[in-house]
């Protein structure tokens, strides 16, 4: 192994994973901003939390390939290929890269032009736009329930990391694993990449439901649903139905459909609250994947014929301006009859 372990990103996720893999070992964490990388240097301070003299930043991202032979990549989906781009230049066959970014990039169709066909062939999930940008054959993902706010208050939390490669999950598992940081593993990859991006659309419909204050009963009901539909387009897509059952999938969308912590949630209230999409994404510093989510899986489920009307009303309500109460009762009298009708 090289001298650091590096991450990408300073983002809130981003930060915790560097101050996690500090606690064992040194760390090299890369943002793009001057002001981050001197004040995290010279204060050991960021985002109102400590941080472990071990970690250090930098704006320079070919230190992190030189080195670093582990590499968290922690970039918002939509930034993440132009990131990979970049950074290809410097990675060889014996780098390993681990992301966190729970979201999808997408090739060969303009998904903002009329009624785009998507199909599998058109979703990459990241792992997948890595292996296409680079020459890194071993990757994997970190997933699960990962509020960083809590993560980063040193409450106790687990995660799941994912890959084909044993070695990838070993060396994973001892860059983060601490006596509050519990690392389970999985070779289901996409399922795990899967799971941690669909369930961001079930938390902003939990966010609407908790800013009508509408009670935990619904909520509950929302959440369970929401799963199923998350299955639906999982097993459509390959994955092994199976995670959606474990940390990455059930734990998360339990952690990031109740939380306030969760930007997805907080997307969601904001919508109970009459603003727009616009509105929303411009008052805010992160992105909410769960946006992009929506819209992508919307018009994949449409093409492969899938019943999700969760997703559907969550597109109207997004994309179209559906009265957000028109929404809820379209679900609540949605013909369901069988509880189990998704194994």
């Amino acid at each position: 192994m090289k001298k650091y372990i590096g991450v990408i990103g300073a983002g809130s996720f981003g930060t915790c994973l560097s101050k996690l893999i500090s606690y064992n070992t040194r760390c090299l964490l890369f943002t793009r901003q001057e002001e981050t990388a001197e004040t995290i240097n010279k204060e050991h301070h960021f985002m109102g939390y400590e941080l472990p003299k071990s970690l250090e930043a930098t704006t320079d991202l070919t230190r992190i390939a030189d080195e670093c032979q582990l590499i968290f990549p922690v970039v918002r989906s939509d930034s993440f290929r132009s990131m990979m781009k970049t950074l290809a230049p410097y990675l060889k066959p014996y780098h390993i890269l681990i992301h966190g970014t729970k979201g999808f990039d997408w090739v060969g169709v303009d998904i903002d032009k009329g009624f785009p066909k998507i199909g599998r062939n058109n979703i990459r999930t990241m792992s997948e736009v890595i292996t296409e940008e680079s020459q890194v054959i071993r990757v994997g993902c970190v997933s699960g329930p990962n509020l960083s706010k809590e993560i980063m208050a040193g409450l106790p939390a687990a995660s799941v990391i994912a890959s084909h490669f044993d070695e990838v999950i070993k060396l994973g598992h001892e860059a983060l694993q601490s006596p509050l940081f519990k690392i389970y593993r999985s070779h289901d990859i996409l399922g795990a990449e899967l799971a941690g991006a669909l369930k961001n659309m079930i938390a902003i419909g939990a966010g609407i439901i908790g800013g009508l204050e509408m009670g935990k009963n619904i909520e509950a009901m929302f959440i369970t649903r929401g799963l199923r539909e998350m299955l639906l387009i999982g097993m459509a897509m390959g994955a092994d139905y199976k995670t959606f059952f474990g940390n990455a999938g059930l734990g998360d969308l339990i952690a990031t459909a109740t939380s306030n912590n969760s930007r997805n949630y907080q997307f969601g209230l904001q919508l109970a609250t009459g603003k727009s999409k616009s509105e929303i994404e411009a008052a805010s510093e992160e992105l909410a994947e769960g946006v992009r989510t929506v819209k992508l899986m919307f018009h994949f489920a449409s093409e492969n014929n899938l019943n999700v009307p969760i997703v559907e009303m969550l597109y109207a309500v997004i994309y179209g301006g559906l009265e957000l109460r028109k929404a809820i009762n379209y679900l609540l009298e949605y013909p369901y009859s069988v509880d189990v009708d998704f194994l």
